[in-house]
């Protein structure tokens, strides 16, 4: 989790691009799932950048949370 005082300054991307790779490395061929709350389309993006697909929508933590999955292979 980043406080908003660091948002839009790419740390999730490359935070989460890091732990993917070293994911990939550790456990290759093994699907990934990721699940993040869905509030505006710019947070999302980050997602999409990773090869993250949506699987559903489920409400959590009083939100709108978005879950997803990947084939390690792909990120």
């Amino acid at each position: 989790m980043f406080p908003p005082a660091a948002w839009g300054y790419r740390y999730a991307a490359e935070t989460c691009a890091a732990a993917l790779d070293w994911f990939v490395d550790a456990l290759p061929g093994e699907p990934l799932a990721l699940r993040t709350h869905s509030a505006t389309d710019r947070a999302m993006r980050p997602v999409a950048k990773l090869g993250f697909e949506e699987v559903e929508r489920i409400e959590g933590y009083g939100t709108e949370q978005w879950f997803g999955g990947s084939n390690s292979g792909a990120s």
